[in-house]
Protein backbone atom coordinates (compact mmCIF):
# COMPACT_ATOMS: atom_id res chain seq x y z
CA UNK A 1 0.00 0.00 0.00
CA UNK A 2 1.25 3.40 -0.96
CA UNK A 3 1.73 6.67 1.62
CA UNK A 4 1.61 10.12 0.88
CA UNK A 5 2.63 12.90 3.25
CA UNK A 6 1.76 16.07 1.91
CA UNK A 7 0.63 19.69 3.35
CA UNK A 8 -2.74 19.92 3.81
CA UNK A 9 -3.23 23.49 1.80
CA UNK A 10 -5.78 26.31 3.17
CA UNK A 11 -8.50 25.59 0.97
CA UNK A 12 -8.45 21.85 2.04
CA UNK A 13 -10.28 22.51 4.96
CA UNK A 14 -12.71 19.65 5.32
CA UNK A 15 -9.62 17.30 5.10
CA UNK A 16 -8.00 19.40 8.16
CA UNK A 17 -11.54 18.43 9.88
CA UNK A 18 -11.20 15.08 9.23
CA UNK A 19 -7.24 14.71 10.87
CA UNK A 20 -8.69 16.86 13.85
CA UNK A 21 -11.49 14.21 14.24
CA UNK A 22 -8.26 11.54 14.53
CA UNK A 23 -6.58 14.03 17.04
CA UNK A 24 -10.12 14.03 18.89
CA UNK A 25 -10.15 10.43 19.01
CA UNK A 26 -7.05 9.63 19.75
CA UNK A 27 -6.72 12.68 22.89
CA UNK A 28 -10.22 11.96 23.96
CA UNK A 29 -10.74 15.06 23.46
CA UNK A 30 -13.63 16.80 24.13
CA UNK A 31 -13.51 19.02 21.34
CA UNK A 32 -16.64 21.47 20.02
CA UNK A 33 -16.92 21.41 16.22
CA UNK A 34 -14.55 23.47 14.27
CA UNK A 35 -16.79 26.21 13.30
CA UNK A 36 -16.93 28.41 10.11
CA UNK A 37 -15.16 31.23 11.42
CA UNK A 38 -12.93 29.03 13.11
CA UNK A 39 -12.31 27.25 9.84
CA UNK A 40 -11.83 30.72 8.11
CA UNK A 41 -9.33 31.64 10.69
CA UNK A 42 -7.34 28.11 10.12
CA UNK A 43 -6.90 28.78 6.55
CA UNK A 44 -6.28 32.31 6.51
CA UNK A 45 -3.10 31.70 9.11
CA UNK A 46 0.24 32.14 7.30
CA UNK A 47 1.30 30.73 10.29
CA UNK A 48 -0.63 27.47 10.80
CA UNK A 49 0.53 24.42 8.86
CA UNK A 50 -1.26 20.85 8.93
CA UNK A 51 0.52 17.97 7.62
CA UNK A 52 -1.51 14.75 6.52
CA UNK A 53 -0.96 11.02 5.90
CA UNK A 54 -2.66 9.33 3.84
CA UNK A 55 -2.70 5.23 3.08
CA UNK A 56 -4.04 4.22 -0.01
CA UNK A 57 -7.28 6.58 -0.10
CA UNK A 58 -7.46 6.88 3.52
CA UNK A 59 -6.34 9.64 5.78
CA UNK A 60 -4.89 8.09 8.32
CA UNK A 61 -2.89 10.80 10.46
CA UNK A 62 -0.98 13.69 10.38
CA UNK A 63 -0.24 16.74 12.63
CA UNK A 64 -1.20 20.75 12.87
CA UNK A 65 1.98 23.09 13.70
CA UNK A 66 2.45 27.00 14.47
CA UNK A 67 5.68 28.77 13.44
CA UNK A 68 6.60 31.12 15.77
CA UNK A 69 8.97 33.78 16.07
CA UNK A 70 12.32 32.96 17.85
CA UNK A 71 13.28 36.61 19.45
CA UNK A 72 16.30 35.05 20.92
CA UNK A 73 17.74 33.24 17.99
CA UNK A 74 16.48 35.15 15.20
CA UNK A 75 14.28 33.55 12.41
CA UNK A 76 11.04 31.19 13.11
CA UNK A 77 10.71 28.25 14.93
CA UNK A 78 7.92 25.48 14.57
CA UNK A 79 5.53 23.86 17.78
CA UNK A 80 3.89 21.05 16.60
CA UNK A 81 0.65 20.96 18.09
CA UNK A 82 -1.06 17.71 17.46
CA UNK A 83 -0.11 15.00 15.98
CA UNK A 84 -1.64 11.40 15.71
CA UNK A 85 -1.97 8.41 13.84
CA UNK A 86 -4.69 6.25 14.00
CA UNK A 87 -4.36 2.82 15.96
CA UNK A 88 -4.33 0.42 13.11
CA UNK A 89 -1.91 2.31 11.66
CA UNK A 90 0.81 2.88 14.36
CA UNK A 91 4.30 1.16 14.13
CA UNK A 92 4.37 1.22 10.29
CA UNK A 93 6.55 3.75 9.87
CA UNK A 94 3.99 6.60 9.38
CA UNK A 95 5.14 8.53 12.35
CA UNK A 96 8.48 8.10 10.95
CA UNK A 97 8.32 10.01 7.44
CA UNK A 98 5.42 12.26 9.33
CA UNK A 99 8.65 13.68 11.11
CA UNK A 100 10.92 13.52 8.05
CA UNK A 101 8.61 15.77 6.13
CA UNK A 102 8.41 18.11 8.59
CA UNK A 103 11.83 18.19 9.25
CA UNK A 104 13.01 18.92 5.58
CA UNK A 105 9.83 21.41 5.39
CA UNK A 106 11.63 23.01 8.64
CA UNK A 107 15.23 23.03 6.36
CA UNK A 108 13.45 24.44 3.35
CA UNK A 109 11.71 27.19 5.65
CA UNK A 110 14.66 28.21 7.29
CA UNK A 111 12.80 27.09 10.70
CA UNK A 112 15.48 27.21 13.15
CA UNK A 113 13.88 24.64 15.77
CA UNK A 114 11.44 21.95 16.31
CA UNK A 115 9.39 21.13 19.27
CA UNK A 116 6.54 19.04 20.61
CA UNK A 117 5.53 18.48 24.03
CA UNK A 118 4.97 15.14 25.38
CA UNK A 119 2.76 14.17 28.69
CA UNK A 120 5.45 12.83 30.99
CA UNK A 121 2.58 9.75 31.29
CA UNK A 122 2.30 9.44 27.75
CA UNK A 123 4.57 6.12 27.81
CA UNK A 124 4.19 5.89 23.98
CA UNK A 125 4.89 8.94 23.05
CA UNK A 126 8.15 9.50 24.94
CA UNK A 127 9.06 5.98 23.79
CA UNK A 128 9.16 7.31 20.09
CA UNK A 129 10.36 10.46 20.60
CA UNK A 130 13.24 8.89 22.37
CA UNK A 131 14.20 7.41 19.21
CA UNK A 132 13.89 10.59 17.46
CA UNK A 133 17.30 12.60 16.76
CA UNK A 134 15.34 15.03 19.09
CA UNK A 135 17.36 16.26 22.54
CA UNK A 136 15.43 15.38 25.28
CA UNK A 137 14.54 18.45 27.75
CA UNK A 138 13.00 18.43 30.70
CA UNK A 139 10.22 21.04 31.03
CA UNK A 140 6.94 21.49 32.36
CA UNK A 141 3.92 23.43 30.39
CA UNK A 142 1.79 25.26 32.78
CA UNK A 143 -2.18 25.77 31.32
CA UNK A 144 -4.21 28.78 31.94
CA UNK A 145 -8.19 27.87 30.94
CA UNK A 146 -10.37 30.79 30.40
CA UNK A 147 -13.68 29.25 28.91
Amino acid sequence: MWMIIELIKPEEIDKFIELRQIFVREYDANAAVLDEQQSKQLSDNRNFIAVGATVGFELVGGLAAHIVTNYYKGGNDLFIYDIAIKPEHQKKGIGNELSKFTKQFCIDHNIKEMYVAVDENDENGLAYYRKTEGQERASRFFVYNFE
